[in-house]
Protein backbone atom coordinates (compact mmCIF):
# COMPACT_ATOMS: atom_id res chain seq x y z
CA UNK A 1 0.00 0.00 0.00
CA UNK A 2 2.76 2.67 0.94
CA UNK A 3 4.28 1.79 -2.43
CA UNK A 4 1.15 2.34 -4.52
CA UNK A 5 0.77 5.58 -3.06
CA UNK A 6 4.28 6.65 -3.71
CA UNK A 7 3.77 5.58 -7.31
CA UNK A 8 0.62 7.05 -7.70
CA UNK A 9 0.84 10.24 -5.70
CA UNK A 10 4.11 10.63 -5.28
CA UNK A 11 3.49 10.94 -1.38
CA UNK A 12 5.41 9.27 1.65
CA UNK A 13 3.16 7.48 4.05
CA UNK A 14 4.04 5.58 7.00
CA UNK A 15 3.08 1.89 7.57
CA UNK A 16 0.65 2.92 10.86
CA UNK A 17 -1.01 5.83 8.66
CA UNK A 18 -2.00 2.39 6.59
CA UNK A 19 -2.91 0.73 8.93
CA UNK A 20 -5.56 3.43 9.90
CA UNK A 21 -6.52 4.10 6.66
CA UNK A 22 -7.29 0.31 6.37
CA UNK A 23 -9.29 -0.07 9.42
CA UNK A 24 -11.59 2.89 8.55
CA UNK A 25 -11.93 2.15 4.99
CA UNK A 26 -13.14 -1.11 6.74
CA UNK A 27 -15.13 0.22 9.39
CA UNK A 28 -16.95 2.30 6.92
CA UNK A 29 -17.54 -1.04 4.84
CA UNK A 30 -19.25 -2.73 7.34
CA UNK A 31 -21.48 -0.01 8.39
CA UNK A 32 -22.65 0.21 4.50
CA UNK A 33 -23.06 -3.48 4.76
CA UNK A 34 -25.23 -3.96 7.85
CA UNK A 35 -27.39 -0.26 6.40
CA UNK A 36 -27.76 -2.01 3.28
CA UNK A 37 -29.32 -6.00 4.80
CA UNK A 38 -31.16 -3.97 7.26
CA UNK A 39 -32.97 -2.54 4.40
CA UNK A 40 -33.91 -5.83 2.86
CA UNK A 41 -37.26 -6.43 3.67
CA UNK A 42 -38.30 -3.27 2.74
CA UNK A 43 -36.99 -3.10 -1.01
CA UNK A 44 -38.85 -6.64 -1.54
CA UNK A 45 -41.75 -4.87 -0.31
CA UNK A 46 -41.21 -2.24 -2.88
CA UNK A 47 -40.43 -4.37 -5.74
CA UNK A 48 -43.75 -6.02 -5.18
CA UNK A 49 -45.54 -2.92 -5.06
CA UNK A 50 -43.78 -1.94 -8.45
CA UNK A 51 -43.88 -4.90 -10.56
CA UNK A 52 -47.14 -7.14 -9.31
CA UNK A 53 -46.81 -11.05 -9.99
CA UNK A 54 -42.64 -11.28 -9.38
CA UNK A 55 -41.65 -13.33 -7.23
CA UNK A 56 -38.67 -12.25 -4.73
CA UNK A 57 -37.93 -14.87 -1.86
CA UNK A 58 -35.56 -13.70 0.89
CA UNK A 59 -34.44 -16.77 3.38
CA UNK A 60 -32.55 -16.39 6.79
CA UNK A 61 -30.90 -18.05 9.72
CA UNK A 62 -32.89 -17.00 12.77
CA UNK A 63 -31.22 -15.64 15.46
CA UNK A 64 -30.12 -16.80 18.96
CA UNK A 65 -33.04 -15.72 20.85
CA UNK A 66 -36.70 -15.14 20.10
CA UNK A 67 -36.53 -10.99 18.65
CA UNK A 68 -33.13 -10.69 17.68
CA UNK A 69 -31.46 -10.45 14.59
CA UNK A 70 -31.56 -12.85 11.39
CA UNK A 71 -28.81 -13.31 9.83
CA UNK A 72 -28.81 -13.74 5.57
CA UNK A 73 -28.83 -16.77 4.11
CA UNK A 74 -30.11 -16.02 0.92
CA UNK A 75 -32.20 -14.21 -1.80
CA UNK A 76 -34.18 -14.96 -5.50
CA UNK A 77 -35.90 -12.51 -7.49
CA UNK A 78 -37.68 -12.93 -10.68
CA UNK A 79 -39.25 -10.02 -12.07
CA UNK A 80 -42.86 -10.60 -14.15
CA UNK A 81 -42.31 -9.03 -17.04
CA UNK A 82 -39.06 -11.33 -17.97
CA UNK A 83 -40.98 -14.69 -17.19
CA UNK A 84 -44.26 -14.04 -18.93
CA UNK A 85 -42.52 -12.55 -22.11
CA UNK A 86 -39.39 -15.61 -22.07
CA UNK A 87 -42.54 -18.50 -21.65
CA UNK A 88 -44.48 -16.83 -25.17
CA UNK A 89 -41.83 -15.54 -27.51
CA UNK A 90 -38.38 -17.17 -26.95
CA UNK A 91 -36.98 -20.57 -27.35
CA UNK A 92 -37.06 -23.10 -24.40
CA UNK A 93 -33.16 -22.38 -23.53
CA UNK A 94 -31.41 -21.39 -20.54
CA UNK A 95 -27.80 -20.50 -19.34
CA UNK A 96 -27.00 -21.18 -15.43
CA UNK A 97 -24.19 -20.08 -14.04
CA UNK A 98 -22.70 -18.57 -10.66
CA UNK A 99 -20.25 -15.57 -10.42
CA UNK A 100 -17.99 -13.89 -7.36
CA UNK A 101 -19.47 -11.33 -5.36
CA UNK A 102 -16.48 -8.87 -4.77
CA UNK A 103 -17.42 -7.97 -1.57
CA UNK A 104 -15.41 -8.40 1.77
CA UNK A 105 -18.62 -10.45 3.11
CA UNK A 106 -19.20 -13.46 1.51
CA UNK A 107 -21.28 -13.78 -1.81
CA UNK A 108 -22.26 -15.69 -4.92
CA UNK A 109 -24.75 -14.45 -7.46
CA UNK A 110 -26.66 -17.23 -9.19
CA UNK A 111 -28.20 -16.24 -12.75
CA UNK A 112 -30.57 -18.07 -15.10
CA UNK A 113 -30.52 -15.93 -18.67
CA UNK A 114 -32.67 -16.79 -21.79
CA UNK A 115 -31.93 -16.09 -25.15
CA UNK A 116 -34.32 -14.03 -27.50
CA UNK A 117 -35.26 -14.42 -31.55
CA UNK A 118 -31.92 -12.38 -32.49
CA UNK A 119 -30.11 -14.62 -29.92
CA UNK A 120 -29.37 -11.70 -27.27
CA UNK A 121 -29.57 -12.20 -23.73
CA UNK A 122 -32.57 -12.60 -21.97
CA UNK A 123 -31.76 -12.00 -18.14
CA UNK A 124 -34.68 -14.55 -16.28
CA UNK A 125 -33.94 -14.60 -12.48
CA UNK A 126 -31.37 -14.29 -10.26
CA UNK A 127 -30.42 -14.54 -6.45
CA UNK A 128 -27.70 -14.37 -4.26
CA UNK A 129 -26.35 -16.71 -1.93
CA UNK A 130 -23.24 -17.05 1.07
CA UNK A 131 -21.60 -19.59 -1.29
CA UNK A 132 -21.84 -21.75 -4.52
CA UNK A 133 -22.94 -25.23 -3.26
CA UNK A 134 -25.17 -27.81 -4.21
CA UNK A 135 -27.51 -26.74 -1.60
CA UNK A 136 -28.07 -23.47 -3.07
CA UNK A 137 -27.89 -24.74 -6.59
CA UNK A 138 -30.83 -26.73 -6.05
CA UNK A 139 -32.89 -24.43 -3.80
CA UNK A 140 -32.10 -21.58 -7.13
CA UNK A 141 -33.06 -24.57 -9.91
CA UNK A 142 -36.43 -25.51 -7.87
CA UNK A 143 -37.76 -22.22 -7.25
CA UNK A 144 -37.04 -21.57 -11.21
CA UNK A 145 -38.71 -24.17 -12.21
CA UNK A 146 -41.47 -23.38 -10.01
CA UNK A 147 -41.26 -19.62 -11.38
CA UNK A 148 -41.24 -20.40 -15.20
CA UNK A 149 -43.56 -23.41 -14.89
CA UNK A 150 -41.01 -25.57 -16.35
CA UNK A 151 -42.52 -28.65 -15.41
CA UNK A 152 -40.24 -31.97 -15.71
CA UNK A 153 -37.92 -29.83 -17.81
CA UNK A 154 -37.88 -32.33 -20.76
CA UNK A 155 -38.80 -29.78 -23.65
CA UNK A 156 -35.70 -27.60 -22.25
CA UNK A 157 -32.21 -26.85 -22.87
CA UNK A 158 -30.29 -26.13 -19.65
CA UNK A 159 -26.66 -24.87 -21.03
CA UNK A 160 -24.09 -24.88 -18.14
CA UNK A 161 -20.25 -24.96 -18.01
CA UNK A 162 -20.07 -27.51 -15.11
CA UNK A 163 -18.90 -30.08 -16.99
CA UNK A 164 -15.07 -30.44 -14.95
CA UNK A 165 -14.33 -34.02 -17.38
CA UNK A 166 -14.75 -31.41 -20.33
CA UNK A 167 -12.69 -28.40 -18.92
CA UNK A 168 -10.06 -30.91 -18.12
CA UNK A 169 -10.01 -31.88 -21.37
CA UNK A 170 -10.41 -28.58 -22.75
CA UNK A 171 -7.46 -27.34 -20.22
CA UNK A 172 -5.04 -30.04 -21.62
CA UNK A 173 -5.84 -28.90 -25.22
CA UNK A 174 -4.84 -25.29 -24.88
CA UNK A 175 -1.63 -26.25 -22.92
CA UNK A 176 -0.09 -27.44 -25.70
CA UNK A 177 -0.83 -24.88 -28.18
CA UNK A 178 -1.70 -27.73 -30.75
CA UNK A 179 -3.46 -25.67 -33.31
CA UNK A 180 -4.55 -28.80 -35.26
CA UNK A 181 -5.88 -30.57 -31.63
CA UNK A 182 -8.10 -27.55 -31.15
CA UNK A 183 -9.71 -27.93 -34.97
CA UNK A 184 -10.09 -31.21 -34.31
CA UNK A 185 -11.90 -30.97 -31.17
CA UNK A 186 -14.42 -28.30 -32.55
CA UNK A 187 -15.21 -30.51 -35.06
CA UNK A 188 -15.87 -33.31 -32.93
CA UNK A 189 -17.97 -30.48 -30.85
CA UNK A 190 -20.07 -29.05 -34.02
CA UNK A 191 -20.62 -32.22 -35.12
CA UNK A 192 -24.28 -32.88 -36.00
CA UNK A 193 -24.50 -36.58 -36.67
CA UNK A 194 -23.20 -39.64 -35.25
CA UNK A 195 -21.33 -40.44 -38.35
CA UNK A 196 -19.59 -37.19 -38.54
CA UNK A 197 -19.48 -37.71 -35.10
CA UNK A 198 -16.97 -41.16 -35.17
CA UNK A 199 -15.22 -39.70 -38.36
CA UNK A 200 -13.61 -36.75 -36.34
CA UNK A 201 -13.17 -38.94 -33.43
CA UNK A 202 -11.48 -41.41 -35.57
CA UNK A 203 -9.39 -38.68 -37.12
CA UNK A 204 -8.49 -37.75 -33.19
CA UNK A 205 -7.60 -40.76 -31.88
CA UNK A 206 -4.99 -41.34 -34.99
CA UNK A 207 -3.56 -37.73 -34.02
CA UNK A 208 -3.79 -37.77 -30.64
CA UNK A 209 -4.64 -40.64 -28.27
CA UNK A 210 -4.24 -39.49 -24.92
CA UNK A 211 -6.62 -36.19 -26.00
CA UNK A 212 -8.91 -39.02 -27.11
CA UNK A 213 -9.09 -40.78 -23.90
CA UNK A 214 -9.80 -37.72 -21.91
CA UNK A 215 -13.12 -36.78 -24.23
CA UNK A 216 -14.11 -40.04 -23.93
CA UNK A 217 -14.16 -39.91 -19.99
CA UNK A 218 -16.66 -36.93 -20.83
CA UNK A 219 -20.48 -36.81 -21.24
CA UNK A 220 -20.92 -36.52 -24.51
CA UNK A 221 -24.47 -35.68 -24.58
CA UNK A 222 -23.42 -32.31 -22.79
CA UNK A 223 -21.43 -30.95 -25.36
CA UNK A 224 -21.27 -33.04 -29.12
CA UNK A 225 -24.23 -31.51 -31.07
CA UNK A 226 -24.52 -35.13 -32.74
CA UNK A 227 -26.03 -36.07 -29.25
CA UNK A 228 -28.48 -33.06 -28.70
CA UNK A 229 -32.28 -33.65 -28.20
CA UNK A 230 -34.04 -32.17 -31.11
CA UNK A 231 -36.76 -30.08 -30.68
CA UNK A 232 -35.20 -27.06 -28.33
CA UNK A 233 -34.09 -25.13 -31.68
CA UNK A 234 -30.46 -24.53 -29.95
CA UNK A 235 -27.01 -25.94 -31.27
CA UNK A 236 -25.00 -23.91 -28.70
CA UNK A 237 -22.31 -25.94 -26.92
CA UNK A 238 -21.13 -22.75 -25.12
CA UNK A 239 -22.41 -21.32 -22.31
CA UNK A 240 -22.08 -17.53 -24.09
CA UNK A 241 -25.23 -16.82 -22.89
CA UNK A 242 -24.74 -16.19 -18.95
CA UNK A 243 -20.81 -15.09 -19.82
CA UNK A 244 -22.30 -12.33 -21.70
CA UNK A 245 -24.46 -11.41 -18.65
CA UNK A 246 -21.92 -11.94 -16.73
CA UNK A 247 -20.28 -9.10 -17.96
CA UNK A 248 -22.59 -6.68 -17.89
CA UNK A 249 -22.95 -6.86 -14.17
CA UNK A 250 -19.26 -6.97 -13.36
CA UNK A 251 -19.19 -3.46 -11.94
CA UNK A 252 -22.33 -4.06 -9.85
CA UNK A 253 -21.18 -6.99 -8.21
CA UNK A 254 -18.90 -4.52 -6.60
CA UNK A 255 -21.52 -2.94 -4.91
CA UNK A 256 -23.08 -3.51 -1.69
CA UNK A 257 -26.13 -6.06 -2.00
CA UNK A 258 -29.09 -3.09 -2.70
CA UNK A 259 -27.17 -0.85 -5.43
CA UNK A 260 -25.96 -4.32 -6.60
CA UNK A 261 -29.44 -5.63 -7.18
CA UNK A 262 -30.59 -2.13 -8.58
CA UNK A 263 -28.42 -2.11 -10.92
CA UNK A 264 -28.97 -5.39 -12.19
CA UNK A 265 -32.66 -4.51 -12.34
CA UNK A 266 -31.71 -0.70 -14.05
CA UNK A 267 -29.62 -2.56 -16.95
CA UNK A 268 -32.73 -5.04 -17.28
CA UNK A 269 -35.05 -2.28 -17.90
CA UNK A 270 -33.14 0.06 -19.96
CA UNK A 271 -32.31 -3.13 -22.07
CA UNK A 272 -36.22 -4.16 -22.84
CA UNK A 273 -36.77 -0.39 -23.64
CA UNK A 274 -33.95 0.00 -26.12
CA UNK A 275 -34.66 -3.65 -27.57
CA UNK A 276 -37.99 -3.02 -28.57
CA UNK A 277 -36.97 0.53 -29.92
CA UNK A 278 -34.78 -1.56 -32.17
CA UNK A 279 -37.04 -4.02 -32.55
CA UNK A 280 -40.05 -1.70 -33.80
CA UNK A 281 -37.37 0.25 -36.28
CA UNK A 282 -36.79 -3.66 -38.11
CA UNK A 283 -38.32 -3.71 -41.50
CA UNK A 284 -37.56 -7.40 -42.27
CA UNK A 285 -39.45 -10.15 -41.51
CA UNK A 286 -36.80 -12.15 -39.35
CA UNK A 287 -33.78 -10.57 -36.65
CA UNK A 288 -30.82 -9.74 -37.82
CA UNK A 289 -28.95 -12.51 -37.08
CA UNK A 290 -31.54 -14.52 -37.98
CA UNK A 291 -31.54 -13.34 -41.47
CA UNK A 292 -27.65 -13.32 -41.94
CA UNK A 293 -28.01 -16.92 -41.81
CA UNK A 294 -30.59 -17.53 -43.63
CA UNK A 295 -28.87 -16.17 -46.51
CA UNK A 296 -25.71 -17.60 -45.63
CA UNK A 297 -27.53 -21.01 -46.36
CA UNK A 298 -28.90 -19.94 -49.46
CA UNK A 299 -25.74 -18.71 -50.85
CA UNK A 300 -24.18 -22.39 -49.67
CA UNK A 301 -27.25 -24.35 -51.47
CA UNK A 302 -25.86 -23.46 -55.02
CA UNK A 303 -23.21 -25.88 -54.31
CA UNK A 304 -25.73 -28.78 -53.61
CA UNK A 305 -26.61 -31.68 -56.13
CA UNK A 306 -30.11 -32.52 -55.72
CA UNK A 307 -31.63 -35.78 -56.71
CA UNK A 308 -35.04 -36.36 -56.62
CA UNK A 309 -37.46 -39.34 -55.05
CA UNK A 310 -40.85 -40.18 -54.59
CA UNK A 311 -43.29 -38.77 -51.84
CA UNK A 312 -41.68 -35.16 -51.53
CA UNK A 313 -38.25 -36.62 -50.51
CA UNK A 314 -35.00 -35.64 -51.91
CA UNK A 315 -31.69 -36.63 -51.74
CA UNK A 316 -29.28 -34.06 -51.65
CA UNK A 317 -25.10 -34.49 -51.94
CA UNK A 318 -22.85 -31.58 -50.69
CA UNK A 319 -18.89 -32.21 -51.54
CA UNK A 320 -18.49 -35.95 -49.92
CA UNK A 321 -21.63 -35.86 -47.99
CA UNK A 322 -25.15 -36.86 -49.19
CA UNK A 323 -28.24 -36.63 -47.15
CA UNK A 324 -31.90 -37.54 -47.57
CA UNK A 325 -34.46 -34.46 -47.28
CA UNK A 326 -37.90 -35.36 -46.39
CA UNK A 327 -40.40 -31.92 -46.99
CA UNK A 328 -43.40 -33.93 -45.67
CA UNK A 329 -41.70 -34.57 -42.09
CA UNK A 330 -39.61 -31.06 -42.66
CA UNK A 331 -36.51 -32.84 -41.72
CA UNK A 332 -32.90 -33.83 -43.10
CA UNK A 333 -30.47 -36.05 -42.51
CA UNK A 334 -27.69 -33.69 -41.52
CA UNK A 335 -30.21 -32.85 -38.41
CA UNK A 336 -29.14 -29.25 -38.43
CA UNK A 337 -32.53 -27.47 -39.88
CA UNK A 338 -34.45 -29.77 -36.97
CA UNK A 339 -31.81 -28.67 -34.71
CA UNK A 340 -31.67 -24.93 -35.17
CA UNK A 341 -35.32 -24.01 -37.04
CA UNK A 342 -33.35 -22.72 -39.95
CA UNK A 343 -33.37 -24.65 -43.11
CA UNK A 344 -30.18 -26.12 -43.62
CA UNK A 345 -27.99 -25.39 -47.05
CA UNK A 346 -29.37 -29.25 -48.32
CA UNK A 347 -32.97 -28.14 -47.35
CA UNK A 348 -32.32 -24.55 -49.07
CA UNK A 349 -31.43 -26.31 -52.09
CA UNK A 350 -34.76 -28.20 -52.84
CA UNK A 351 -36.98 -25.05 -51.59
CA UNK A 352 -35.05 -23.21 -53.85
CA UNK A 353 -35.63 -26.05 -56.65
CA UNK A 354 -39.17 -25.85 -55.93
CA UNK A 355 -39.47 -22.19 -56.35
CA UNK A 356 -40.78 -21.68 -52.87
CA UNK A 357 -38.93 -19.38 -50.76
CA UNK A 358 -36.32 -20.64 -47.57
CA UNK A 359 -38.32 -18.08 -45.23
CA UNK A 360 -41.40 -19.68 -45.50
CA UNK A 361 -39.72 -22.76 -43.38
CA UNK A 362 -37.92 -20.66 -40.57
CA UNK A 363 -39.74 -21.21 -37.20
CA UNK A 364 -41.71 -18.66 -35.76
CA UNK A 365 -39.43 -17.69 -32.89
CA UNK A 366 -37.06 -15.88 -35.24
CA UNK A 367 -39.56 -13.21 -36.69
CA UNK A 368 -39.42 -9.51 -35.79
CA UNK A 369 -42.96 -9.66 -34.99
CA UNK A 370 -41.82 -12.54 -31.94
CA UNK A 371 -38.88 -10.19 -30.69
CA UNK A 372 -40.86 -7.77 -30.70
CA UNK A 373 -43.20 -9.44 -28.51
CA UNK A 374 -40.38 -10.02 -26.19
CA UNK A 375 -39.72 -6.58 -25.13
CA UNK A 376 -43.43 -5.39 -25.12
CA UNK A 377 -43.65 -5.49 -21.15
CA UNK A 378 -40.73 -4.69 -19.08
CA UNK A 379 -39.45 -4.14 -16.01
CA UNK A 380 -41.32 -1.36 -14.21
CA UNK A 381 -39.39 1.50 -12.18
CA UNK A 382 -38.15 1.71 -8.59
CA UNK A 383 -38.93 4.52 -6.05
CA UNK A 384 -36.02 5.66 -4.04
CA UNK A 385 -34.87 4.32 -0.42
CA UNK A 386 -36.70 7.30 1.13
CA UNK A 387 -40.09 6.34 -0.61
CA UNK A 388 -39.56 2.77 -0.05
CA UNK A 389 -42.98 1.00 2.34
CA UNK A 390 -41.19 0.43 6.39
CA UNK A 391 -42.28 -3.43 7.18
CA UNK A 392 -40.77 -2.97 10.56
CA UNK A 393 -39.83 -6.66 10.56
CA UNK A 394 -36.89 -8.30 12.33
CA UNK A 395 -33.75 -6.67 11.22
CA UNK A 396 -30.99 -9.01 8.88
CA UNK A 397 -27.43 -8.78 9.70
CA UNK A 398 -24.75 -9.25 6.76
CA UNK A 399 -23.27 -12.74 6.25
CA UNK A 400 -19.99 -13.43 7.61
CA UNK A 401 -16.99 -11.94 6.43
CA UNK A 402 -14.12 -13.65 4.25
CA UNK A 403 -11.62 -14.92 5.92
CA UNK A 404 -9.72 -14.37 3.26
CA UNK A 405 -9.19 -16.50 -0.33
CA UNK A 406 -5.47 -17.46 -1.44
CA UNK A 407 -6.70 -16.79 -4.98
CA UNK A 408 -4.38 -19.19 -7.40
CA UNK A 409 -0.80 -19.57 -7.53
CA UNK A 410 1.61 -17.83 -9.68
CA UNK A 411 2.34 -20.42 -11.98
CA UNK A 412 5.98 -18.97 -11.41
CA UNK A 413 6.31 -19.00 -7.58
CA UNK A 414 7.46 -21.31 -5.18
CA UNK A 415 5.27 -22.31 -2.32
CA UNK A 416 6.74 -21.17 0.40
CA UNK A 417 7.72 -23.51 3.53
CA UNK A 418 6.07 -23.72 7.04
CA UNK A 419 8.44 -21.86 8.86
CA UNK A 420 10.08 -19.29 5.65
CA UNK A 421 9.22 -15.83 5.34
CA UNK A 422 7.40 -13.99 2.22
CA UNK A 423 10.41 -12.22 1.58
Amino acid sequence: MQAEIKREYNLEVSEEQCSKAKTRVRREAKAGHQDHFSRLWDYQAEIMRSNPGSIFEIETIPGPTVGSLQRFYRLFICFQSQRSSWKRTCRPIIGVDGAFLKWDIKGHLLAAVGRDGDNRIVPLAWSVVEIENDDNWDWFMKLLSTSLGLEDGRQLAIISDKQSGLVKAIKNKRDSHDLELQRLFWKIARSYTTGQYRKHMEALQKYNPGAFNSLLRTNLITWSRAFFRVGTHCNDNLNNLSESFNRTIRQARRKPLLEMLEDIRRQCMVRNEKRYIIAGRLQTRFTKRAHLEIENMIAGSQFCIRSMARHNQHEVQLHDDTYSVDMNALTCGCIKWQMTGIPCVHVASVIIARRQKVEDYVVDWYTTRMWRETYKDGIHPVQGQSEWPRMNRIGVFPPPYRKGNPGRLNNHARRKGRYESAS
